[in-house]
């Protein structure tokens, strides 16, 4: 290896110059691959029968399954790499990817096995933008997610309104929402009319919808402090504050929408597969997210991660096992298994999908995300929820809240992006 370690690589002890215990051998010889990712039984059970196919069509590799919960995960992942004892093929959020490949941690997918051309000729942009670096791709995208709103038509119905015509502005969505909220003589909310829980992607999606530009491109860094951001935010708290149809206190809105007490929620389609798994009855559509204002943005945040390659690993076996788990056809089973959303352009318009009147939404909203500018993961989700609750539990105005933001996002953009400096 003759680039220079970055702080960040120099940190797991330069993990690139160890010799690789596994998958380091000819791809013609033994070769075992040790795979790590976040769990959920589900996630498991498919890389399971991943794994096991994948042997059988190579005879010659074994591959290693640990499966480690996603609260765990990098406070197990960092030091075995740092102690040369790390998998050789493992999952980071798509926009961890630069950081990971600036310090040679991860190398790019070989080309035998994919080229660049050929992954932008079968992925959709949004997917894939974040992975490439210096011209090369650093790995495969996985776990995609988008935000579509899912909705109740029994409550629509009982509200007097037409399930077959789901919210198409923020306005009507306020409008439905307040014919399904309810409340009891005291006050308190019975059934609650939408939720967004205050979700990070839920809030940047608003925001992305809205026309916010959200990232500083000659500075490189996050900019919350625009107008349409602002505006997003405040739409998001008012539904809480202004228009009360949304109750903070009502508890959780999963088991709200499960027990049939809340009208509408933003989600990630992922939560097809939770809802059928613990409530098997529970009758729910699905809606591309309302726009703005009539003929505006629909467009949401993508989520991902990504299946990457470790710099000790065996290059075209490794980048062959991580290709074999984004097939095509893998993908298909992804999104039976886990509700996970295909990121390969040729899957976009099956007619198995765009037909599936759960599915067909959810599909739209690939075609028209945007994955976030940012490296770090304090973005994701935490200091956009902090910047929500300064609003609803602080009584800041959203300009503040996201003045704040700002601020926060910056500084913990700055440490990333120091981590990533060869």
């Amino acid at each position: 290896m003759t680039r220079k370690m970055s702080r960040y690589g120099a940190m797991i002890l330069a993990v690139v110059l160890l010799v690789g215990l596994s998958c380091s051998v000819a791809a013609q010889k033994k070769v075992t691959i040790v795979h790590w990712q976040h769990h959920s039984p589900a996630r498991f059970e498919v890389v399971q029968t991943f794994a096991e196919e994948f042997m059988k069509q190579n005879p010659n590799v074994r591959i290693e399954i640990e499966s480690v919960p996603e609260s765990d995960y990098f406070q197990k992942l960092l030091p075995a790499l740092a102690a040369g004892s790390g998998p050789d093929t493992f999952q980071i959020p798509a926009g961890q990817v630069p950081a990971y490949a600036a310090s040679g941690v991860i190398q790019p997918i070989d080309t035998r096995v994919a080229t660049a051309q050929q992954i932008e000729a079968e992925f959709i942009p949004p997917a894939i933008k974040r992975l490439k670096q210096g011209g090369k791709y650093y790995g495969f995208p996985v776990d995609t997610q988008t935000i579509v709103l899912f909705y109740n038509p029994a409550l629509f119905e009982a509200a007097g309104l037409d399930p077959d015509k789901p919210p198409q502005t923020w306005d009507e969505l306020i409008k439905y929402a307040k014919a399904m909220h309810k409340r009891d003589e005291k006050g308190m909310t019975t059934q609650m009319g939408v939720a967004t829980g205050g979700y990070g992607p839920v809030l940047v999606s608003l925001m992305i919808q809205n026309g916010a530009p959200l990232w500083d491109t000659k500075a490189q860094l996050p900019d919350f402090n625009s107008p349409q951001a602002i505006e997003a935010l405040k739409f998001a708290s008012d539904l809480v504050d202004v228009y009360k149809v949304e109750d903070t206190q009502f508890g959780s809105r999963w088991n709200a929408f499960r027990q049939e007490k809340l009208g509408m929620v933003y989600a990630h389609p992922a939560m097809i597969g939770s809802f059928r798994a613990t409530v098997p009855d529970l009758v729910f559509r699905i809606a591309e997210v309302p726009a703005p204002k009539a003929g505006g943005s629909r467009s949401t945040l993508l989520t991902s991660w990504a299946y990457v390659v470790s710099s000790k690993a065996e290059s075209e076996i490794c980048s062959k096992w991580v290709a074999f788990m984004t097939s095509a056809e893998a993908q298909k089973h992804w999104i039976d298994a886990t509700g996970d959303l295909p990121s390969r352009r040729a899957l976009l318009s099956l007619p198995e999908y765009k037909d599936n009147p759960l599915l067909a939404p959810c599909m739209e909203s690939m075609k028209k995300s945007a994955p976030s500018p940012w490296t770090t993961r304090k973005l994701d989700d935490e200091l956009i929820r902090k910047a929500y609750q300064l609003v609803i539990l602080k009584g800041e105005t959203p300009a503040a809240a996201l003045k704040w933001l700002t601020t926060e996002g910056v500084q913990a953009e700055k440490e990333q992006q120091e981590l990533a400096k060869p």
